[in-house]
Order: structure tokens, then C-alpha cells, then sequence
């Protein structure tokens, strides 16, 4: 069987399948706001890597791999509604269904070219936010999540575990480099899990906080649940997503699910071109 580094446990580890003959395996899709660079596309191959591995294990593969059309905001972003696929919208003169389209079908292409097995599933996040609004539900319910202004947030310091993915106990990788951390939160280490939308915005959904949008991270833990159930085998992406994505997806996943969400977490590292 495959020996792998899984981030979360820093070693290296024999994969085990939860169900035997069987891996769910879920890899961070592109978000298509542009054409995806050969950094992006390393980590894809290295998910191709280990699917084609586990398969001539025996193995049963499932694999997701999500496209995000709506919400990616890095922090600093958030705090002002900035969303990278209305901003490219907005830089190319067309619609954020339009963007979506060209590049997720650049993406495809790419993909194709490259001899990436196809994902048994394409989830787009705009066609699941009532499976994300559930989640922030549950959050909310069980006292991991608050609400102000409109606005949910994830209580980082109402959850033991965080930080054991990416050793950041103390929330000294904060990111972004903003000194006007958004006033609403209780902590600065809080993350958004639904932003309200600010006037004008097109962009929207209903929801029991009032119209707004998910935010980047509760996206991925909607999608894998949904396709993968509650606990499953493999998560990959690249180390940038190490945090704080991928810390605060196992947060909210397993403060909402209340068990492990992920067996094995694999991180392609950056590609360096002549030595940068």
C-alpha cells in the first residue's frame, strides 16, 4: 500500500482505508477567477499521483475535486466583501458566470492535456451553499459559531484542536498583514463562515443571518461532506493551503461533525523556477 506524509500526523504513513478496498479522497479545486499556472497544476498532478498509486493498490477510488465560483476571500478581503471572482468581473468587463465558464473550462482542458484522470466529481460551490448554510447551522447550534451583524464567525478559541494541523497554537500566523481586524469579531483569529452582503451587491442568498455569501473555507467542508460523507480517507492541496484553509476547514468539520473529518492530509510543495 502507499506510504505517504500526512500532514496532520508529521510522518510519514501507510494509507489504511477506512472501508476496506475503498479510498474517498477530496482535492481543493481551482478557484476560476483566471487560468490556472503550473504551480496550480503540480498539485494536481501530485493528487493524479497518488490516485493512480492507490488504484494499482486495488483500490477503489473516489475523488472530488471542487471548482469554487463564489466566496474565495483571503482575510483581509473579507473584511471588506472583496471577492476574487466579482473583482475579475469586474477587471474583464464580464459576468461572474461568464469568468466561471471560460476558465473552469480552461481548467478541464488543461487537466486533459496533462493526463489527469477526471474527478468522479465536479462540485461547484454556487450550486451548494444550502449544504454550506446547514453546516454554519449546526456550528451555531452547538456554540462553535456567533452571529453579529449579519455575519457568522467561527469561535477558533471554542475549538481544543486548532492549530495541530499547521502547529499555529498560538495564532501567530495570522493571516494578512491588516491592522483593522473587522470589529465584530470576539477574536482576531475568528474566520467568516457567511459574510453579509454589502448594498448593491448581485451576488447573494438568502439565509437565516440575511442575504449574504459563504465564506471561502465552510465551502470545501460542504462539498466533501456531501460527496464523501462526514469522515473520510484523503484530503490534498497545496502547502499554501496548509493555513489557513485547510486548518480552518478541520475546525469547523469537526466541530460541527464532532469526530476526525480526515485520516491523511497530502500538500504538494511550491514550485521553485530557477531557484525562486
Amino acid at each position: 500500500m502507499l506510504r505517504i506524509y500526512n500532514t496532520l500526523a508529521k510522518r510519514i504513513e501507510e494509507i489504511q482505508p477506512t472501508t476496506p478496498g475503498v479510498i474517498q479522497m477530496y482535492t481543493c479545486g481551482p478557484t476560476v477567477y483566471r487560468d490556472a499556472h503550473i504551480g496550480n497544476l503540480r498539485t494536481y498532478l501530485m493528487a493524479d499521483w497518488v490516485r493512480r498509486s492507490l488504484i494499482h493498490s486495488g483500490m477503489q477510488v473516489t475523488h472530488i475535486k471542487n471548482i469554487t465560483d463564489v466566496g474565495h476571500m483571503r482575510q483581509e478581503l473579507a473584511e471588506t466583501g472583496g471577492d476574487k471572482m466579482i473583482m475579475a468581473a469586474l477587471a474583464e468587463g464580464k459576468t461572474i458566470q461568464e469568468i466561471a465558464d471560460v476558465y473552469a473550462g480552461r481548467f478541464y482542458r488543461d487537466e486533459a492535456r496533462l493526463n489527469i484522470m477526471e474527478a468522479t466529481v465536479f462540485p461547484w460551490a454556487s450550486e451548494h451553499i444550502p449544504e454550506m448554510i446547514a453546516i454554519n447551522e449546526r456550528l451555531l447550534a452547538n456554540g462553535h459559531a456567533y452571529e453579529r451583524g449579519g455575519n457568522l464567525y467561527f469561535d477558533v478559541p471554542s475549538f481544543e484542536g486548532y492549530g495541530k494541523l499547521s502547529n499555529n497554537f498560538g495564532g501567530d500566523l495570522l493571516e494578512g498583514v491588516r491592522s483593522d481586524v473587522d470589529p465584530l469579531k470576539r477574536d482576531p483569529r475568528d474566520f467568516t463562515l457567511w459574510k453579509a452582503a454589502e448594498p448593491g451587491r448581485d451576488v447573494k442568498w438568502d439565509s437565516p443571518w440575511g442575504a449574504g455569501f459563504p465564506g471561502w473555507h465552510i465551502e470545501c467542508s460542504a462539498m466533501a461532506s456531501k460527496y464523501l460523507g462526514e469522515h473520510f480517507d484523503i484530503h490534498t492541496g497545496g502547502v499554501d493551503n496548509v493555513f489557513p484553509h485547510h486548518e480552518d476547514e478541520i475546525a469547523q468539520s469537526e466541530a460541527a461533525f464532532g469526530h476526525q473529518h480526515v485520516n491523511y492530509w497530502i500538500h504538494a510543495q511550491h514550485l521553485l523556477a530557477d531557484g525562486a
